[in-house]
């Protein structure tokens, strides 16, 4: 019996059900200081909102998620097309 090769390198990541779920979130402000980005994730809905993640990241990770974030975005929009900013809320 053939097994195939182990890839001792592979990144596993594992999540709870209640995570691996998803949230969706219409708002996201950013913040940060000289050693961190902030990056809180809510549900708004009329007046109200609901704070439903809070990242934190240094800075470095924060210029590499925001490269790789403009590159799926431009390869959404060739496949899907251009994606309409909509309005915001205020």
């Amino acid at each position: 019996m053939d097994n195939p090769p182990q890839d001792n390198k592979a990144l596993v990541i594992k999540a709870e059900d209640e995570i691996a779920k998803g949230r969706f979130t219409n708002l996201a402000q950013t913040g940060s200081t000289q050693d961190a980005f902030v990056i809180d994730f809510a549900f708004v809905q009329g007046k109200t909102g609901w704070l439903l993640a809070r990242l934190l990241m240094s800075p470095q990770h924060a210029k590499r998620f925001s490269m790789v974030l403009a590159e799926t975005i431009a390869k959404h929009e060739e496949r899907y097309g251009v994606i309409e900013m909509g309005p915001t809320i205020q």
